[in-house]
C-alpha cells in the first residue's frame, strides 16, 4: 500500500503543506492498520506514524478532472482537498461551499489516492516529485 498526493505547486508552501496534512489525515480514515503502533521513549511516547509511503507528487500540467477519472478506474481510494477547505475555520461552511458542486466547480489544490502499490505507480507514474 502506499499514497501519492499530487499538489497544485503554485499554491505556496504553507498552503500546500496544510493540503498534505488533511489529505493524509483523510486517506488514513478507517485504515488503522496502515499506522504503526505508539512506541515508549524515556518520559513521553512517540505517536505512531504510518507503516506505508506517501509520496508527494506536482500537479504540472494535468487536469484534476483526469485524476479523478485515473482514481475511479483503478479504483482507489482518493480524496480530493479544495481551496475552500483551506479558506474556513467552520466544517459547516466549508460543506456550504462544495457540497453538491462538480469539481469544475471547486478550486482544487492537491488530490490525494490510497492504495496497493503497482496501482498508485501506474496512477502517478507520469508525474513528477515535488522537490
Amino acid at each position: 500500500m502506499r499514497i501519492s498526493i499530487i499538489v497544485d505547486e503554485n499554491s505556496g508552501l504553507g498552503f500546500i503543506t496544510n493540503a498534505v496534512a488533511c489529505i493524509s489525515s483523510g486517506l488514513f480514515y478507517d485504515e488503522k492498520d496502515l499506522l504503526g503502533t505508539s512506541i515508549e521513549g524515556e518520559n513521553f511516547t512517540y505517536i505512531p506514524i504510518t507503516k506505508i509511503p506517501i509520496m508527494i507528487f506536482k500537479r504540472n500540467k494535468k487536469d484534476w478532472e483526469e485524476l479523478l477519472k485515473r482514481a475511479k478506474r483503478n479504483k482507489l481510494k482518493y480524496m480530493v482537498f479544495t481551496r475552500e477547505g483551506q479558506s474556513t475555520t467552520n466544517y459547516e461552511e466549508y460543506i456550504s461551499r462544495v457540497k453538491g458542486k462538480p469539481m469544475s466547480q471547486v478550486n482544487v489544490i492537491a488530490f490525494g489516492v490510497l492504495g496497493e502499490d503497482n496501482l498508485i505507480n501506474s496512477f502517478s507514474g507520469d508525474l513528477a516529485l515535488l522537490k
